[in-house]
């Protein structure tokens, strides 16, 4: 699912690399991405929140100077992160 969000938002020109991705978007070391790909494991709750806010707050700051299609494909990946952290939350 991470892994969805990095892809569009390099698509979308928000993202550079995982190290970008992994700083900017999830607030967390450059190397986060790396680690969760070679030790094939899920992003934390906490880091799926950070995204999720990110996301919304630069949508938010975009919605009045971008394109309709751009700002609102950002809230979608802001969804994604929130289905996902609800998805974790109703398992444990």
């Amino acid at each position: 699912m991470i892994e969805k969000i990095f892809e569009k938002l390099k698509d979308l020109g928000a993202v550079s690399s995982t190290d970008d991705f992994s700083m900017r978007w999830l607030g967390r070391e450059r190397s986060y991405m790396r680690c969760l790909r070679a030790k094939q494991r899920d992003p934390s709750a906490e880091v799926l929140a950070i995204c999720a806010v990110r996301l919304l707050r630069t949508a938010d700051s975009l919605s009045a100077t971008i394109p309709w299609s751009r700002w609102e494909s950002l809230r979608s990946l802001a969804n994604t992160c929130l289905e996902e952290l609800l998805s974790i939350g109703a398992r444990h």
